[in-house]
């Protein structure tokens, strides 16, 4: 299984309601954790929605500008599971994207600069809809997304579709983002079942790899930590079992 769509549903066959991804931000004390069902729920109606909405098509970038957060990782998966190249870091804003995906608090930095169309992301808890005054060539994605089937209605991708421009790295293909991933997966000591924090530390490549490649990959969870939290309580109460850290 070469391809982030494949992978996602396969780890949906083999525990549906395991944890696959879990944001934890302390400053704000959310936590929020994605099955792999609920994931694969999410990347089918991200990616029928550009699909659809969006009019994009396999090879198509996006570029996308949201924080370390749980809806990073849902927008990696729909953007994958459509077969688009996901832009992020320093290349996102002149990758010349058929779409820009940010958070409200970042929208008006696209504006002005052909960056249009700009969907903006619900940064809420539940994902509810964005309540921030927007710019007009703005539009709020919570329910564009949503009023999208559960399942995904187009073409499945494949493993040799460009799937990331990041600085530092040539294109990758889907299969290569998940190899990289394995990769940084064995040098962090996470093995199939077990759980990562991805946290403090991490570079902003590592931690897009971590967001949904790397459990992918590997098999195992991931816990995105944000804030000042205390690196011994959350494994305690997540249960860590390997922890990010810097590879460079």
């Amino acid at each position: 299984m070469s391809d982030i769509w494949a992978r996602l549903q396969s780890r949906k066959r083999s525990g549906p309601g395991l944890p696959l991804v879990t944001f934890v931000d302390a400053a704000r004390d959310e936590r929020v954790e994605l099955s792999a069902t609920s994931l694969e729920n999410a990347a089918a109606k991200i990616a029928n929605a550009l699909r659809d909405e969006y009019e994009l098509v396999p090879g198509d970038t996006v570029a996308l500008d949201l924080p370390v957060h749980w809806q990073r990782s849902a927008w990696c998966a729909g953007i994958w599971t459509a077969g688009c190249t996901l832009a992020t870091g320093g290349v996102a804003a002149d990758s010349g994207a058929g779409l820009y995906v940010t958070s409200a608090d970042r929208a008006a930095t696209f504006v002005g600069h052909g960056h249009e169309p700009i969907a903006v992301v619900s940064l809420h808890p539940f994902g509810l809809p964005v309540t921030a005054s927007l710019p007009p060539q703005a539009h709020d994605a919570t329910l564009v997304v949503r009023l999208q089937p559960d399942a995904y209605l187009f073409e499945p991708p494949s493993g040799s579709l460009p799937a990331w421009r990041h600085a530092g790295y040539d294109v990758l293909d889907q299969e290569e983002v998940l190899r990289v991933a394995g990769e940084r997966a064995e040098q962090w000591g996470v093995a199939e079942g077990g759980r990562l924090l991805a946290g403090a530390g991490l570079d902003e490549t590592d931690a897009w790899l971590a967001a949904l490649a790397v459990p992918l990959a590997a098999g195992c969870s991931v816990v995105l930590a944000t804030g000042d939290y205390d690196v011994a309580d959350v494994t305690r109460a997540e249960g860590i079992t390997a922890t990010a850290s810097q590879q460079r």
